[in-house]
């Protein structure tokens, strides 16, 4: 089904088109829908294995009972309106609905968090969006699970209110790997560090970032290693150094080398992001392109000159195509 789009949605506070064609997407709280669901509640950065545990666990309730699938998720991070935080996300809010989509989810209810909306009581927000709009007959959610105004809304609330207005609620355990929860926190930290390989794991896919292409001073060209320059509205990278990177141009997956830094060789301060795709010479200016990092080369380092920085490119080229030919 064709969406609405945010230019022809008032309720839409985005900033993008939409075109979801599987995933049903309500930007109103107004708007009611007309399956029962069953849903979970959750802000879902990078869809990482965590929430895939909760969201199979929606699906499969679903499906056993004849409902729609359904995610209530909020837009901009609640912290960054109630306390003044910015949190920087793992994905735009436009990436992380296409990642619920491809999980699935037949519904999202992605509402515009708001003052107003943190004032709602936990007991309206049942009454008023989950059973009056949302149409809820399950509930899944984790076990620390809390909502509504001032957080008062718990696992004794939905098991109270459930019994009054006939939905279920069911807690699904936190998951964990290798001995850690896998959270959005936890991951964000990962990608901070550099350590693509764990941050990896625990997402259940490479950590990426997608852009356009702008135009460079063509310095790689010079040297011999030209590179796509990424402007992207990504919230977190990697941390600065040289990565073995998949690109991804017009549906082809290409191996790459990418250095997320400074060009300190060259005296630049502005933090850029440089790909170089391997065996390839199409024009990709301004172009979107995806990049997704596997793991971490080296740090960054200022050379004497171009000379020594082109034996070290020839160097890094060597380790990423070895790193890469174990993965794909």
């Amino acid at each position: 089904m064709a969406l609405k789009t945010a230019r022809n949605n008032p309720n839409n506070k985005t900033g993008f088109i939409l075109n979801h064609k599987k995933m049903k997407v309500i930007f109103d709280p107004e708007e009611p829908i007309q399956n029962s669901t069953s849903a979970t509640i959750g802000n879902f950065d990078g869809v990482h294995l965590g929430h895939k545990k909760i969201l199979s666990a929606v699906k499969e309730e679903a499906k056993q009972q004849g409902l729609s699938s359904c995610v209530i998720t909020f837009h901009p991070h609640p912290q960054k309106v109630l306390q003044n935080i910015d949190i920087p996300l793992l994905t735009p809010i436009r990436e992380r609905l296409r990642l619920l989509e491809n999980e699935g989810i037949d519904v999202v209810a992605c509402y515009t968090f708001t003052k107003d909306i943190a004032k709602i009581s936990a007991e309206d927000f049942v009454t008023d969006i989950l059973v009056g709009k949302l149409n809820l007959k399950h509930l899944i959610v984790g076990p620390d699970f809390s909502f509504g105004s001032k957080r008062q809304g718990n696992l004794d609330l939905l098991n109270k209110m459930g019994a009054q207005y006939g939905f279920d609620t069911e807690v699904v355990e936190t998951a964990t790997l290798d001995g850690e929860i896998v959270s959005s926190t936890s991951i964000r930290n990962l990608v901070r560090e550099g350590n693509m390989l764990k941050a990896g794991r625990f997402l259940g896919y490479n950590f990426y970032i997608e852009g356009q292409v702008k135009e460079g001073e063509r310095r790689g060209r010079q040297i011999g290693f030209p590179t796509a320059n990424l402007d992207t509205d990504w919230d977190i990278l990697p941390k600065v150094g040289v990565y073995a990177t998949l690109a991804h141009v017009e549906g082809k997956e290409l191996s790459s080398i990418t250095n997320v830094g400074y060009r300190p060789t060259f005296g630049h301060n502005e933090l850029l992001i440089e790909t170089h795709i391997f065996d390839f010479s199409a024009d990709i200016y301004k172009k979107r392109i995806k990049v997704e990092f596997v793991d971490r080369v080296r740090d960054e380092q200022k050379f004497n000159g171009p000379e020594a920085l082109i034996e070290q490119i020839k160097k890094d080229v060597e380790r990423v195509k070895e790193i890469l030919s174990t993965k794909l």
